[in-house]
């Protein structure tokens, strides 16, 4: 049966869905990828040095996960390309990454860094943790986004700039319309994912390890992903009402507890 559907996938792989190119990722080798590793895929065309080098680069994107979530429960397929055109041929377009689901990584030349890999690893991991996709499908864009943000550490989110682009925040734009009226993307990357990593930080404080625990728990069991942010961060804020989100560790680098 998976011969089949992979020869149907072939056949429309010469189409421009992104989607549908994508499966070829399921028969790695057939399209010019080879394993250096378990679950670890380079296109032919990137050098040796290079592979060994993008191996060290993947373990320190999974040690950054690791030690935020406390463990890594996510096993999933990652597959680098060293060319652009590797890259739009399986599916990726305009991104630096792409994260199938919790199964499949696909990294473009310009995402081969520590930062990019665990922004991806992080929705990988996210996903994998909420179960199934009934479950992750209620955990909204921005939290999505926002929590890989802050799991990467990536250094272009910062207080500064997030409030120089929002003036001061007057032009932050509403969580829900993070992904939708406020699309993801290179021209508002401070208003959708600076917004969405300032939301998830500060929840973050207050809530901890624990409470991101907690909020994947009750999503996965069926509960109201707004109910049990809002409950937790509530919950939470009470226990330190001293607490004052726009200190200057508000705006330091979050350390997980």
């Amino acid at each position: 049966m998976l011969k089949y559907l992979l020869i149907i996938a072939l056949v429309l792989c010469t189409t421009g869905c992104s989607t549908v190119r994508s499966t070829k990722l399921f028969a790695p080798s057939w399209f010019g990828f080879s394993e250096i590793n378990e679950g670890v895929y380079v296109d032919d065309q990137m050098p040796p040095g290079k592979r060994e080098e993008f191996l060290k680069t993947l373990s320190l994107a999974k040690g950054r996960v690791s030690a935020f979530f406390g463990s890594l429960e996510g096993s999933s397929k990652v597959f680098a390309c060293s060319t652009e055109e590797c890259f739009i041929s399986h599916g990726g377009v305009g991104a630096k990454g792409k994260a199938y689901g919790e199964s499949m990584l696909l990294l473009s030349p310009r995402g081969l860094d520590v930062t990019i890999a665990a922004h991806e690893l992080t929705h990988i991991e996210l996903h994998n943790r909420v179960g199934t996709f009934r479950s992750w499908r209620e955990i909204p864009d921005w939290f999505d986004e926002g929590l890989a943000v802050l799991v990467s550490e990536d250094p272009r989110y910062t207080e500064e700039a997030w409030l120089k682009a929002t003036d001061n925040g007057r032009n932050a734009p509403e969580l829900k319309a993070i992904g939708k009226a406020t699309p993801f993307g290179k021209d508002n990357w401070q208003l959708s994912y600076g917004t969405a990593r300032r939301a998830v930080g500060e929840w973050y404080l207050h809530a901890g390890r624990a409470g991101l625990a907690r909020l994947i728990m009750e999503v996965k069991g069926g509960k109201d992903f707004d109910s049990v942010f809002n409950t937790i961060a509530s919950i939470e804020r009470a226990s330190n009402p001293t607490f004052n989100p726009d200190s200057a560790k508000a705006r330091s680098r979050l350390i997980p507890r």
